[in-house]
């Protein structure tokens, strides 16, 4: 990272900000004079015109108007990072950052952030709801620590630890004719239904479960639309549009409009996992693993690869 480039930018955001660099020049806390020179290095390093004097003060030119939104983020990381700084020389943990598939916020993440909260009080957990290709590919880049996602196969150098079972339910629109059928619902019963699903490549795992129990109920799901998260299947699903096969987990949320109905068989579906990269393994994600073991016992301790 070139420090003086971001130094650069701060002092011209500061300035188109403000419209005035005697004000911009109080606000960082310096004179006038060596905050013209760093914006005039700034235009010559960048070859372009960024501010224009008015009789007000100033304002950005069209290019400094198209740099507005990369100065913004570039002064934030910086930020962000000298704020990280300040916490780990202090002693304090680095921050832990999770991504959560939908159907795993409620059973499976509070008792795992609430465990590990207490267990590192002074480290801030950041969590960010995904699907799990996306949980993956951050695991991947480094982007988050942990996940909780759905998926049963492990590929290098993602592992997982499996912590729950999962069986999958059907959800119907309110006033639909199955829901005055069995309970359990024989998922043959749904051969018919216009089915409302996920594309294979949000959570590969998911849809291959919810291809093969079709299959085996002597039936190919009729799709009528592809939707692109587990909330937008249960929306259309409460706005009539078809039915839809999803985890039990997403029924703890109890939307409006929407009816669950178990499955004969049970149907079995894809548990929630915890997964982490083993090439980026950390402390803290060594103590979720162990509050993994603790909380959900008796689990294979790893997926088949």
């Amino acid at each position: 990272m070139d420090f003086r480039l971001v130094r650069r930018l701060g002092h011209f955001l500061a300035v188109a900000e403000e419209g005035h660099f005697g004000r911009a020049a109080a606000r960082l806390g310096i004179s006038q004079p060596p905050l013209t020179a760093q914006i005039q290095a700034l235009e010559r390093e960048l070859g372009v015109r960024l501010l224009e004097r008015t009789g007000k003060g100033a304002r950005p030119t069209r290019a400094g108007e198209a740099l507005l939104p990369l100065a913004r983020r570039v002064a934030g990381n910086a930020a962000d990072l000298e704020s990280l700084a300040r916490e780990l020389r202090a002693g304090r943990s680095a921050p832990v950052a999770l991504a959560c598939v939908t159907s795993a916020l409620f059973d499976y993440l509070p008792p795992l952030v609430r465990a590990m909260q207490a267990a590192r009080p002074d480290a801030a957990i950041g969590v960010r709801e995904m699907d799990t290709a996306d949980a993956l590919e951050a695991l991947r880049r480094g982007e988050v620590d942990l996940a909780l996602l759905r998926a049963d196969r492990e590929v290098a150098p993602i592992r997982l630890r499996a912590l729950g079972e999962d069986c999958l339910v059907a959800a119907l629109p309110r006033g639909h004719p199955l829901l005055d059928g069995p309970d359990p619902l024989p998922l043959a019963l749904l051969a018919e239904a216009p089915m409302l699903v996920l594309p294979r490549a949000i959570s590969p795992a998911y849809s291959d479960a919810m291809t093969a129990a079709c299959r085996a109920a002597g039936f190919a799901p009729v799709a009528v639309r592809e939707v692109g998260s587990a909330m937008a299947q249960l929306g259309f699903v409460a706005a009539g549009l078809g039915v839809a096969l999803v985890s039990e987990g997403m029924a703890r949320l109890n939307p409006p409009g929407v009816a669950f109905r178990r499955l004969a068989g049970p149907v079995r579906g894809v548990g929630v996992a915890l997964a982490w990269n083993a090439e980026r393994e950390s402390d803290a994600v060594r103590q979720a693993r162990a509050i993994a073991e603790a909380t959900w016992p008796n689990r294979q301790n790893r997926a088949p690869t």
